[in-house]
């Protein structure tokens, strides 16, 4: 086949697989994930790119969508751990692990192969790096045919949709009957909002008008200085209370170090905040300039990062993070600590939201198209009925153990448990369905975000040890 009809082929899938993940079945979309299923059809029906091609683009798009991921949240990765993230990281670590150990009782309840299971345990939790992670350890370990995985997967990831859903439902109706949406927490901001009350007072006492707003940093000179060692408030008369990064907002401190593509809240005298405005910047058109160097070299770091074979006592293949874990620990380092190297990583949201689908598309189109050949003789022949109650088994499990260890042992609000079992399962649409529950609070992004490169990080790491101690 010739790589002009094998790109006809990539990409009719992700067309109509996008197409399909508009449409909703009881509220409920499994969105992106339609385009694994339409690679499936195309592959039954004997529609199969250039093997190469499509194995070089499976793990380019992989590593497009874990990089974007790990740039966006890599900002506020530690500060969330400071703000309470300890916590809500422990309890995503409990989930991991509780999936983890469902499905290796699985296995030796039910004999089943021990790599498809993996494939099962991913898509129960709709983890599609873990997925990456355990088919590049099974072709390294063996040189065998890893479609058995994405079968799995494929097999099993409805229900992680509809199961984690469905877990969240049930934990509201068992532990939280009487909650009620209410208003975000303003303990955070407590400080931000003395010192907001300080300069209005100042303000008023000189007769001048109070006021706030929301400038975009966008002078590269800038980025990566500390907050207290520009001295706003002497040279300029106005400060810097909040900072609003990669979809978080934090309380600005002295000590916070500044970064391209900073939402900051000014506040001050009227003129000063106008002066302010030209010393940060306050230009979009600045920040649409993505700056490749720094991408793609993280994406060279990543892949070389993740290529280290780490050796493991017990374990006879050596491990490495891959092309999954790799690139998603640099993008992190890079989105936390670039900017006290001067570089930048800033990309708007856009933009990183289009490099992410691009990857992800890619990657489900492979893996279906590479999956589809034996999809219908497994179901129907092989048992692939049961690999479904098994994924159900370990997407909701583990999801009501941990809502119980939440709500009992560390007193988690609701909004913001189902946020972390979402952001723990990495699934989105259960995000989705979280915000929904209500709309005056951001408790539930916030758990997602503060776990999710975390969980990432542990899903493609454990994908990885099964599949190796099982072969």
């Amino acid at each position: 086949m010739t790589i002009a009809l094998s790109i006809i082929i990539l990409s009719t899938v992700v067309a109509l697989g996008k197409l399909l993940g508009r449409c909703k079945i009881f509220g409920i979309s499994l969105g992106v994930t339609w385009i694994l299923f339409v690679g499936i059809v195309f592959a039954h029906f004997g529609y199969n790119p250039d093997s190469q091609l499509l194995h070089f683009m499976k793990e380019f798009g992989l590593i497009l969508f874990v990089y974007s991921i790990g740039i966006q949240v890599g900002p506020s990765f530690f500060s969330n751990f400071r703000s309470g993230g300890v916590k809500l990281n422990l309890l995503a670590t409990l989930l991991v692990l509780s999936g983890v150990g469902v499905t290796a009782l699985l296995i030796r309840l039910t004999g089943i192969d021990g790599p498809t299971m993996v494939g099962v345990m991913s898509g129960a939790v709709t983890n599609t790096p873990g997925l990456g992670a355990a088919q590049q350890a099974f072709a390294d370990a063996t040189a065998g045919d890893p479609s058995g995985i994405a079968l799995g997967y494929a097999v099993a990831y409805p229900l992680g949709v509809v199961g984690a859903i469905f877990s969240f439902i049930l934990l509201k109706a068992i532990f939280y009957k009487e909650t009620r949406p209410t208003p975000a927490p303003a303990a955070k901001a407590e400080t931000a909002d003395i010192r907001v009350k300080e300069i209005e007072q100042e303000a008023l006492a000189h007769g001048r008008k109070f006021v706030h707003r929301k400038i975009i940093i966008s002078k590269r000179k800038l980025n990566g200085k500390r907050l207290g060692s520009l001295e706003f408030e002497k040279f300029m008369g106005a400060s810097i209370t909040r900072i609003r990064r990669a979809g978080v907002e934090i309380t600005a401190g002295p000590d916070t170090i500044l970064q391209m593509g900073d939402v900051v809240t000014v506040v001050g005298a009227e003129e000063s905040v106008d002066g302010m405005e030209k010393v940060l910047g306050n230009s979009v058109k600045k920040l649409d300039e993505p700056n490749l160097i720094a991408f793609f070299a993280g994406i060279a770091l990543g892949c070389a990062l993740g290529s280290i074979p780490i050796h493991i006592p017990g374990i006879p293949q050596s491990v490495k993070l891959g092309l999954a874990g790799g690139p998603l620990i640099v993008a992190i380092l890079f989105g936390c600590f670039g900017p006290k190297f001067k570089i930048v990583t800033y990309t708007t949201t856009s933009a990183n939201l289009m490099v992410r689908e691009i990857g992800i598309s890619l990657f489900l189109a492979c893996v279906g198209l590479d999956a589809g050949t034996g999809f219908v003789d497994t179901i129907v022949n092989k048992g692939g009925f049961v690999w479904i109650a098994y994924g159900a088994i370990i997407t909701v499990i583990p999801l009501l153990l941990c809502g119980f260890t939440g709500k009992v042992f560390m007193k988690l609000k609701y909004n913001t448990i189902i946020g972390v079992l979402a952001g723990a399962s990495t699934n989105p649409p259960a995000l989705a369905f979280a915000g929904e529950q209500d709309k005056n609070s951001d408790d539930a992004a916030v758990g997602y975000a503060t776990v999710y490169p975390l969980t990432m990080f542990l899903r493609v790491l454990c994908a990885q040890l099964m599949v190796l101690m099982m072969v």
